[in-house]
């Protein structure tokens, strides 16, 4: 679309990365770009409604993050802090911050879950959360992002 399209491909849902996307997408729409995610692969899961709550509710990083031994100590004290600011109400969760950006930017925001990731993981439309705009193949996202920037979570 142009160069002010920042596109998002969502192919992990570990807490980590889950966090990136939020932060990239906000500052987007802030700056005026629009912003178009394609959820892909345990990027697609993540949004389910069943299980977008779980994500950031557990302090221990083996349950919902991807990282290097190295840096487990890290994770566990990203984790804690994430959970700490959740449960005292000055962060939100990764699914809230987005249906707020979503209310906000309205149609400079899209989700799109993939239909090949959503056959083999057996999802429907209806599993996911309500943010997520429809089911559209990897063809409407590249044509939505065309001339922008891509990054890949």
């Amino acid at each position: 679309m142009s160069s002010k399209t920042v596109g998002m491909v969502v192919q992990s849902g570990a807490a980590n990365r889950i966090c990136c996307v939020v932060v990239y997408a906000a500052a987007a729409l802030a700056s005026g770009r629009k912003v178009v995610l394609h959820l892909v692969n345990e990027g697609l899961v993540a949004f389910r409604k069943d299980v977008a709550g779980k994500i950031w509710s557990s302090e221990k990083p083996d349950d919902w993050s991807i990282f290097p031994e190295q840096y487990r100590s890290y994770v566990e004290v990203f984790l804690k802090n994430v959970n700490g600011a959740i449960k005292s109400g000055s962060f939100k969760n990764w699914h809230e911050m987005l249906a707020e950006l979503k209310k906000e930017y309205g149609d400079n925001l899209k989700i799109y879950a993939c239909p090949l990731a959503a056959q083999m993981y057996n999802i429907k439309k209806e599993d996911l959360l309500d943010i997520v705009d429809a089911i559209a193949g990897a063809e409407t996202f590249l044509a939505e992002v065309e001339g922008g920037t891509v990054f890949v979570f």
